[in-house]
């Protein structure tokens, strides 16, 4: 008997040895907008959220890293506070779409005006807007809102691809999505001339049992500049006062008005 299964077993593995498994077909999905579908039931809708852990930011002009605590409320308003080991305020950054607030410790400075990129770009890189933002520090993507132009199966990636372009037919959002799963993995952003201004990549979805990525790592070429977070804790739909929005102005500091 054992013969026999042996004979069997060599029979299947035939002259050529040990056979890799075909590759596994793609997922039955017939349609971009079933891809969306299953992709959105994992995002509920949010008003607003509050997270901690830790952020990394890298530029030519600077480079920080520390405990980040960050909330906001969609669409357009954003409070981040970056602390070091101790605990200390490295850097505090609050808009509302209107108005920039920054306050640096170690400058003892206070910095306030309209909410320009360049003035966002105290903590959001430049061709990054606010509400985008948002978005992508809570993994709520696609950023468009129309449906995709193509879509198709990523074999390499296990993903489905879906794409959107510009009205001149030029590239504008790459995005995608985890066939096993449904959740978003990678994101590309580009220009009205179809030129790349940011790439996302996200991942280690529910392990803070959300729904929501726990890595995330933004990066654009120009000017290079790199935004990594590794959330702890978040929490969605939480109660926040407009206080929680407002960066304090402590006694003694420097306050410099920001140019548009």
């Amino acid at each position: 008997m054992r013969l026999l299964i042996l004979l069997c077993f060599w029979a299947i593995l035939g002259p050529g040895g040990c056979r890799s498994l075909p590759p596994a077909p793609p997922p039955p999905v017939q349609s971009a907008a079933e891809v969306l579908s299953q992709l959105r039931a994992r995002q509920q809708d949010l008003k607003t959220f509050a997270a901690k852990g830790r952020l990394t930011w890298l530029s030519p002009e600077r480079n920080y890293s520390g405990t980040g605590l960050i909330k906001g409320r969609f669409p357009t308003t954003l409070r981040v506070d970056i602390l070091d080991f101790f605990g200390r305020a490295l850097l505090s950054f609050s808009s509302d779409g209107r108005e920039v607030q920054v306050f640096s410790p170690k400058e003892a400075k206070f910095f306030s005006g309209a909410a320009t990129p360049a003035n966002l770009a105290a903590f959001i890189p430049p061709g990054v807007t606010l509400p985008q933002t948002l978005s992508l520090l809570t993994g709520d993507l696609p950023l468009s809102k129309e449906a995709p132009a193509t879509w198709r199966y990523d074999p390499e990636k296990d993903a489905y691809l879906l794409e959107w372009r510009n009205p001149d037919g030029s590239q504008r959002e790459r995005l995608w999505v985890a066939a096993p799963g449904s959740y978003p993995l990678r994101e590309e952003w580009y220009d009205a001339q179809g030129r790349p201004l940011f790439t996302v990549e996200l991942s280690d979805f529910d392990r803070q049992g959300s729904g929501r990525p726990q890595h995330i790592k933004l990066h654009t070429r120009h000017p290079e500049m790199e935004l990594r977070l590794a959330y702890r804790e978040m929490q969605l739909n939480p109660a926040l006062p407009p206080g929680d929005f407002t960066v304090s102005r402590p006694p003694g500091v420097v306050e410099v008005p920001l140019t548009p």
